[in-house]
């Protein structure tokens, strides 16, 4: 990946991964700026296969919007 400030080439610092994300944390060596990429993780096994519609009206989840 390259610096957005100075275009060098920067390497990777860390590497998180769970069921559902994938973050690499970058650092420059120039001007020691800091980048993360995130990225979701599809796999058909990990997914939830339960269709929200398919579940009755008292069993579905309801969020409040404050």
């Amino acid at each position: 990946m390259k610096c957005p400030n100075c275009n060098s080439q920067m390497f990777i610092t860390d590497e998180t991964a769970t069921t559902r994300s994938s973050v690499t944390f970058y650092r420059c060596s120039i001007c020691i700026s800091e980048h993360v990429s995130s990225e979701p993780v599809a796999q058909a096994s990990n997914l939830e296969t339960t269709d929200y519609f398919d579940t009755p009206a008292t069993e579905r989840k309801r969020y409040l919007m404050v």
